[in-house]
């Protein structure tokens, strides 16, 4: 008999007939249960305080306290929460403080059945997930913030090399050190070495930033 946990959700949305209707469509869906609903951020960091979701879907745009910030504050607390950004077109400005925030991924509130369930499927094993309407958008207004932003900025200082890339890739899917070694045949130890490469050839020293530099700079594509 297969015993497997349920994967619990957790919805952060202020309009209640959207976040009323997407947790309908989750309660279809085998091996989801709702942990639990909030109206804004600070209700959602309430919630979290005593006990966590698998997966939190965040709307941006709140009252009281918005999904940014909501995401930062969480996130320092709980590093291994993973929450998935949802949003209108025209939120642009928004999804590169959210993808800088640390989120697993964005979903658009239009959002069709299939495409929110992969979604679950690759953020509950840890992966990312972009939504191939939202990338683009998503890629343009990094380009953008980029030709605005301070010269200063990280850019790339010498050519990556093809491992290097595939690493960057996977990365930016969200694949942990030891499932890309498992990935492309080499040693955790090797990812790492690349890793570093990625690192101080792009200027940066995060994960997060790596994606950001990495869908900024048109080095990571769907």
């Amino acid at each position: 008999m297969n015993m497997k946990k349920k994967l619990r959700i957790m919805i952060v949305e202020d309009q209640h007939i959207f976040r009323k209707g997407l947790i309908l469509l989750l309660k279809e869906y085998p091996g989801v249960e709702i942990f639990a609903e909030a109206s804004n951020g600070k209700e959602f960091l309430e919630i979290i305080e005593k006990e966590r979701p698998d997966i939190v879907f965040m709307d941006i745009q709140m009252p009281v306290m918005n999904g940014i910030e909501a995401t930062k504050l969480a996130l320092d607390l709980y590093p291994d929460l993973r929450i998935v950004a949802i949003s209108m077109f025209g939120d642009e400005e928004y999804l590169v403080s959210m993808l800088e925030a640390g989120v697993k991924g964005f979903l658009l509130k239009t959002v069709e059945e299939h495409e929110l369930h992969k979604a679950i499927d690759l953020v509950s094993d840890g992966k990312n997930y972009f939504s191939d309407e939202l990338l683009p958008v998503l890629t343009n207004s990094l380009v953008s913030r980029k030709t605005k932003s301070d010269p200063a900025e990280p850019e790339l200082r010498e050519e990556l090399t093809r491992r290097e890339v595939e690493v960057l890739s996977l990365i930016c899917k969200g694949f942990t050190i030891k499932e890309i070694a498992d990935q492309l045949f080499i040693s955790q130890r090797t990812v790492d070495g690349h890793k570093a490469n990625l690192f101080r050839k792009t200027g940066v020293d995060s994960s997060v930033k790596l994606v950001t530099f990495a869908i900024k700079n048109n080095l990571y594509k769907l």
